[in-house]
């Protein structure tokens, strides 16, 4: 594409034609760039588009006082402005692009001479080994070895496969060689809120090895042929590693449900590379690359992910002494006043509660004495020289309202049963009795398969 500019006019009192020469100009460049944003990008002859209409049009604005037209070319300068902010918007996705690939990756800082065929290279070139910034945004800070396997409560069997999956084969390599391989493919699925996302970050803490959560949302995109490139780097990049990594995929049956004749094409491209690259974790005997899935709705998935999957853990809700745990994990410095009877009470009440159930229900009961405080009018002393509500009858009862009294000094009384009761009404279970159900005819089936 070749464009011919007027060159900056030597003197800045320009005639009236020069001026409609410069707007011309300017809208030549505009129209310039929305055809780029319709094709394949040229990157440096838009680079080189924007620069010619902003030059042009702050030539005019410095020779305009009319506030009509001036308000035209601010407006023009705006829209100029965005465009060009849609196209960087592209270079960021398309950052790491090939010739191979159909398009070449022109990096933003490559300037252009006034004739566009000549180009200044820079003396480095993005090279293939470099990871997109979506890459980069997949892989999550390390938290520290303080979350471990052990400190996830519930969940035995899954924490079992995956101490045998991850954490053995480091320790005791010559244990798994011939036949005993370990497994590179595991799939959580169960209600929601059971720790399955707590479950895979728990192993990437314990073994501080790369972590990259993915989803639908930062692996799809709008540009054709862009979210097939994206699962290809991503797992080309972590088998580069020299350790372990760990590829996460949560809401997995997003990427890969059930195909019909009715899936766009594009949908079918994504699985199809989403199956071979799976399949290539398992060829590829140098890589130390792990895949962990998980899902809500294991029966929306394709059967043929299903299979790439080598063991699928049901990730099921608390059992009773697991439903204690986590509450009294809440309540390591708040005061909770509870008897064995009340324990035996609270955990029929909780029957079938997840975890984040047991969360929301045990930050909800904790509020309860915090809300009698607003109400509270007698109030006594306690052993420790604070102040806590009590009832009118209570030898050496004060009577005041909350604003008066020092807040330093104001505790609220201890948790009891009937806080938890009372927030069961407010904060009931979130998964059914059929839906429990389906999950036992489906681990049933995919254990049977």
């Amino acid at each position: 594409m070749s464009v011919k500019f007027v060159g900056m006019p030597e003197n800045r009192n320009n005639s009236k034609l020069q001026e409609m020469q410069l707007y011309q100009e300017a809208l030549s460049c505009l129209e310039l760039l929305s055809m780029q944003l319709e094709g394949n990008t040229d990157y440096p002859v838009v680079d080189h588009l924007y620069e010619k209409c902003h030059e042009a049009i702050s030539i005019l604005r410095s020779e305009q006082h009319n506030p009509h037209i001036s308000a035209s070319l601010e407006n023009l300068l705006e829209i100029i402005n965005f465009q060009k902010s849609m196209i960087d918007s592209r270079t960021t996705q398309n950052f790491h692009r090939t010739q191979s690939d159909g398009l070449i990756k022109y990096p933003s800082y490559i300037k252009m001479t006034q004739d566009s065929s000549s180009l200044q290279w820079p003396s480095k070139r993005c090279s293939e080994s470099e990871v997109s910034p979506s890459v980069q945004d997949m892989l999550l800070p390390s938290t520290g070895p303080t979350e471990t396997l052990e400190n996830v409560i519930g969940l035995e069997e899954a924490k079992q496969i995956l101490h045998e999956a991850l954490v053995m084969p480091i320790k005791y390599p010559h244990l798994f060689q011939g036949g005993a391989k370990p497994w590179t493919r595991l799939l959580l699925y169960g209600p929601p809120g059971t720790g399955k996302t707590k479950l895979a970050r728990a192993v990437a803490s314990e073994l501080q090895c790369p972590f990259y959560y993915v989803s639908a949302a930062n692996l799809l995109s709008s540009w054709v042929g862009e979210s097939e490139k994206l699962i290809k780097e991503l797992f080309q990049h972590t088998r580069k590693q020299h350790s372990q990594a760990i590829i996460f995929f949560d809401e997995i049956d997003s990427l890969c449900r059930k195909r019909s004749q009715r899936d766009a094409e594009h949908s079918r491209r994504v699985k199809s590379e989403l199956l071979q690259q799976m399949d290539g974790i398992e060829e590829d005997i140098t890589s130390s690359l792990f895949v962990l899935g998980a899902t809500n709705c294991p029966w929306d998935m394709d059967p043929a992910f299903l299979r790439r999957f080598q063991k699928r853990i049901y990730a099921s809700l608390p059992g009773r002494e697991a439903r204690r745990a986590i509450i009294s994990k809440h309540f390591t410095t708040t005061p909770l006043q509870l008897t064995d009877s009340d324990w035996q009470a609270l955990l029929d009440a909780t029957e079938a509660y997840s975890g984040a159930d047991l969360t929301h229900l045990a930050t909800t009961a904790a509020f309860m004495p915090i809300r009698e405080l607003q109400s509270a009018r007698f109030w006594r002393f306690t052993s420790d020289n604070k102040i806590t509500p009590c009832s009118n009858e209570t030898l050496g009862a004060m009577q005041y309202t909350l604003s008066k009294l020092p807040a330093e000094r104001v505790i609220a009384r201890d948790v009891e049963l009937q806080d938890f009761l009372t927030a069961t009404r407010t904060t009931p279970r979130t998964v059914s009795q059929a839906d429990t159900q389906q999950y036992l005819e489906f681990s049933q089936t995919s254990t049977q398969s």
